[in-house]
């Protein structure tokens, strides 16, 4: 007979997870200084493309439009222009990035938690009807669990001494 409570926790956790695990599934598996390296790598990249767009579009308008005698001096200034733009945009755009990481990251890790918490909940609900099962088939399941722990704990201290540990 199925417990409609634990049915309801069910699907409650596949719906979460059906919402949110995509979004959050690549924060909960790696480290904070992963995510943060790699989010910084990204947005440095995706950064400097953006600028390179920008400027490259209004060099090209002045150039056409207002600049019909380019001289040395225009030139390197333009350059100069560009590089330190590049550099406060950057500034900028990896500041606002960063804090995007970090805020996401903390919103994944909090979805983790509940989702452990929500796993605690279920396996709380397996114990509650196991016990209210009757005695003898109760204990005759717990039996049947503590002999395959057991038999898994062997598997492993076989392992290791397979291993020379």
């Amino acid at each position: 007979m199925l417990n409609e409570e634990r049915v309801r926790h069910m699907t409650h956790m596949a719906m979460m997870e059906k919402k949110k695990g995509k979004e959050y599934g690549s924060v909960t598996n790696i480290s904070k200084s992963d995510f943060l390296s790699l989010n910084g790598l990204l947005s440095f990249l995706l950064g400097t493309f953006t600028y390179l767009l920008f400027y490259v579009m209004i060099v090209g308008i002045l150039f056409n439009t207002v600049l019909k005698n380019i001289s040395v001096l225009v030139l390197t200034l333009l350059v100069l222009i560009g590089v330190l733009g590049y550099l406060m945009y950057l500034y900028v755009f990896m500041t606002k990035s960063k804090k995007r990481a970090k805020k996401r990251y903390k919103v994944g890790r909090r979805a983790l938690k509940q989702r452990v918490r929500d796993w605690d909940i279920l396996e709380q609900l397996y114990i509650n009807e196991e016990e209210s099962k009757s005695p003898t088939i109760a204990m005759k399941d717990l039996q049947e669990l503590h002999q395959l722990d057991d038999f898994e704990e062997e598997l492993i201290d076989d392992e290791l001494e397979d291993d020379g540990v």
